[in-house]
C-alpha cells in the first residue's frame, strides 16, 4: 500500500507549477476601464525558438488573455480609451549542473558533475492605460516548458486563469 503513495509523491514533486508574479499600480482605478485592445505585434524575421514562439502559439495566448479579460468584465474593442494589452514570450535554454553523488549514496567522494538541460519560458502580460500611457498592471508566468513544442498551448487557459487571479486580487 505504501508503494502507490510513494510513486504519486515523486510524480507530484517532479511536476512543478509555473511561477506567477504580479505588480499593480496601486493608484489605478480599474472600474474606469470598460474596454481593451491588443498592441500590434511585430514578428521577428529570425525568432528564437520558433517551435514555441510562433504565430499559432501567440494566437492561443491571445485568446486565453481575451477570455480572462472578458471574465473580469471588459469588452474587446479597436477604439482607444481603455486598456492596451501587450504580451511577450521569452524562451531561454537553461543548464542545471548537478553532482552525481547527490543522487546515489557512495562511500567515496565523487566530484563528477552532470548537467540537466531544459527550456524555460517566460510570458509577460502588461496592461497600459491608453489615454495616459501608464502601466497599470504587469503579470508574468515562468516555468519549464514541455519538451514537446506541439503541446505548448494545452494548458494556456489554466495558467492564464491563475495569472489573472492576481489581477482580480489587486482590483478588490
Amino acid at each position: 500500500m505504501k508503494w502507490p503513495i510513494l510513486i504519486l509523491s515523486f510524480f507530484f514533486i517532479g511536476c512543478s507549477a509555473p511561477i506567477i508574479t504580479s505588480n499593480c499600480d496601486e493608484s489605478a482605478d480599474f472600474s474606469l476601464y470598460k474596454t481593451f485592445s491588443f498592441t500590434k505585434f511585430q514578428a521577428s524575421e529570425n525568432p528564437v525558438h520558433p517551435e514555441y514562439n510562433n504565430p499559432g502559439n501567440r494566437q492561443i495566448l491571445r485568446e486565453a488573455i481575451t477570455k480572462e479579460l472578458i471574465k473580469i468584465g471588459y469588452t474587446e474593442s479597436e477604439s482607444e480609451g481603455g486598456l492596451l494589452v501587450a504580451f511577450d514570450v521569452i524562451i531561454t535554454e537553461m543548464v542545471d549542473p548537478r553532482v552525481d553523488s547527490a543522487v546515489i549514496y557512495k562511500p567515496w567522494v565523487d566530484t563528477k558533475i552532470d548537467s540537466f538541460n531544459y527550456t524555460e519560458g517566460l510570458l509577460v502580460v502588461r496592461l497600459v492605460d491608453q489615454t495616459g500611457g501608464n502601466l497599470v498592471w504587469q503579470g508574468s508566468l515562468s516555468g519549464i516548458l514541455n519538451n514537446k513544442p506541439e503541446k505548448f498551448g494545452r494548458k494556456a487557459d489554466i495558467y492564464m486563469t491563475k495569472l489573472f487571479a492576481a489581477l482580480v486580487e489587486h482590483m478588490q
